[in-house]
């Protein structure tokens, strides 16, 4: 109850004082020394890319006079067919300025 009147009061010195007076106490009156914290150690993760999803490839034309094309070509598991879509779009149209985008999936590997 002192600890937590300190604590209303934002008095860290007399929490403090509590702290200890707690600490006495528990090993007086109870035998040994009060339960220790858990101390959490910061592990180096690694991401890496999940090798059991395939990654997605895809590319949006934004080529326009006064608004995008917006023509898409979906997404594809192989980049050439990307690249082979964006020269299609550009023999049928002219357009020459492309959104591309890559999608993976990552996992957080554990230091072994």
């Amino acid at each position: 109850m002192r600890r937590d009147d300190a604590r209303a009061r934002c008095d860290g010195t007399e929490e403090t004082d509590a702290n200890v007076l707690l600490r006495r106490h528990l090993r007086a009156v109870h035998g040994g020394t009060p339960a220790r914290r858990r101390i959490f150690r910061y592990m180096p993760f690694t991401i890496v890319q999940d090798a059991t999803a395939e990654p997605e490839y895809e590319a949006r034309c934004v080529s326009g006079d006064e608004a995008d094309c917006g023509a898409g070509s979906g997404p594809r598991s192989d980049p050439a067919d990307v690249e082979e879509w964006q020269r299609r779009h550009t023999q049928e149209t002219r357009h020459t300025r492309y959104r591309r985008n890559f999608a993976d999936y990552a996992v957080m590997e554990p230091p072994r």
